[in-house]
């Protein structure tokens, strides 16, 4: 599932980064890149992506 476009970020590796981090944004941006080029993912009503990153961090919040 494509959380960001720009930098090819997938659901999995923003959920092994909300496990490390936690919820916090700033740190899982850095961690995998998603967010840091357009920032279109970082609007829920982006159409570039399946799920934008902070949905994606809020499912795998849940999921973990």
């Amino acid at each position: 599932m494509l959380v960001c476009n720009c930098m090819e970020v997938e659901y999995d590796e923003v959920r092994d980064a909300v496990k490390e981090h936690g919820s916090d944004l700033e740190k899982i941006k850095e961690e995998t890149g998603a967010g840091t080029a357009c920032e279109c993912c970082l609007e829920n009503d982006c159409d570039m992506v399946d799920l934008p990153l902070e949905l994606a961090i809020e499912k795998a919040t849940k999921e973990i």
